[in-house]
């Protein structure tokens, strides 16, 4: 346009000056320009599929994070009845050791005990009473760890002692479902992850083949800025389409290929890797419930007999066939062995809970 046609029409005496073409020429264009790209191979029905798909990962994640939170809370929550039942049982044995403190105390000013014997008996009730202290400043800092993790302030959490009594769910006892492996948000999460490698990989495979691109335009264009709104003589329209080839840029693009390539195998490990553990987990899970149901059931039998064996050491102390020394270390075992009970509810109720976590946290 700036050549000798324009030059000689600008000398033109027909024409005025709004109509002269200036030189260089300006182009003003107020209006819509848009680029389509034809979707001949897939490649952005692949990144899309690939962002739908790495959105339904990030919310397999949420439901991964809300599901250890639960477990958690479960978890503390049932640390806090477990350390209430211990409490329980140092105080039933505060009031046995009592008890038998006083017989000692009037059996030595009877003349039948020594001074020695009320010396241990005395002592063995204040290291109870110490144990007794020490699970309340236990039980404090765990309340005040459960409330923070709930975002409150301190302040008695209640609870339900009861629930040490119930038996667990049918599925500890029974086993579960293999299918069930795949309702885990860390696998679904890893399955959605390689799906959107697969994604990239094809819309990688598709970026070396020729491109369509569509442009239309609608709006008002003139080489003067004055005559730009002068309407319809400045009206324009059209669609420009072309394609193209990478011909520059091949290096490029096979470089990119081979890094999705790589992530796309990455994917691929982490989804198996994470099936192998979720896998491991249940397995360890279901035999820490089955072996720990065994060991609890041996260990009430244990604790049965050993309060038995406090009877009857009171029995035969009282009636001289046993010394002071076996009735105290009666009372020590049955009380350490009912904390060691406690202890074996506590794992299996935490076993639960890793089981629940380990088959993704309950999902249906």
């Amino acid at each position: 346009m700036n050549g000798v046609g324009n030059y000689d029409t600008n000398l033109s005496p027909n024409i005025d000056d709004k109509q002269r073409i200036p030189g260089p020429t300006p182009d003003y264009f107020v209006g819509l320009r848009s680029s389509w790209e034809i979707d001949l191979w897939g490649k952005i029905r692949s990144r899309k599929k690939a962002a739908m798909l790495r959105f339904m990962s990030s919310e397999q994640g949420r439901q991964l994070i809300s599901t250890q939170l639960i477990s958690q809370v479960a978890g503390m929550y049932y640390q806090l009845m477990v350390l209430d039942y211990e409490q329980q049982v140092i105080e039933r044995n505060i009031g046995l050791q009592e008890t038998a403190l006083a017989t000692v105390q009037i059996q030595q000013e009877a003349g039948r005990a020594t001074l020695l014997a009320v010396q241990q008996f005395n002592a063995q009730l204040l290291n109870t009473r110490s144990l007794s202290l020490g699970l309340r400043q236990q039980t404090l800092e765990l309340e005040n760890q459960l409330n923070a993790l709930l975002g409150r302030f301190p302040q008695n959490i209640k609870r339900d002692t009861a629930l040490l009594a119930m038996p667990l769910p049918p599925f500890a006892q029974t086993g579960v479902p293999a299918g069930m492996l795949a309702l885990r948000p860390d696998i679904q999460q890893a399955a959605l992850e390689l799906e959107a490698a697969k994604a990239d990989i094809h819309a990688a495979k598709a970026s070396f083949l020729p491109s369509l691109n569509i442009t239309p335009y609608l709006g008002l264009n003139s080489f003067n800025a004055g005559t730009l709104f002068n309407t319809p003589a400045s009206v324009a329209y059209g669609v420009l389409g072309g394609l193209s080839a990478p011909l520059l840029n091949k290096q490029q693009l096979r470089s990119q290929y081979n890094i999705t390539t790589a992530a796309g195998m990455s994917a691929f490990y982490d989804y198996r890797q994470r099936v192998i553990n979720g896998y491991q987990e249940v397995i360890s899970a279901l035999g820490k419930i089955r072996n720990g149901q065994e060991a609890y059931t041996l260990k009430e039998a244990e604790v049965e007999m050993l309060k038995n064996g406090v009877s009857t050491a009171n029995v035969l102390y009282a009636t001289g066939y046993a010394n002071y020394l076996e009735v105290i270390t009666a009372q020590k075992s049955v009380l350490e062995a009912e904390l060691a009970l406690a202890g074996n509810k506590k794992e299996l109720l935490l076993g639960t809970i890793t089981l629940y976590r380990a088959l993704g946290g309950g999902k249906q």
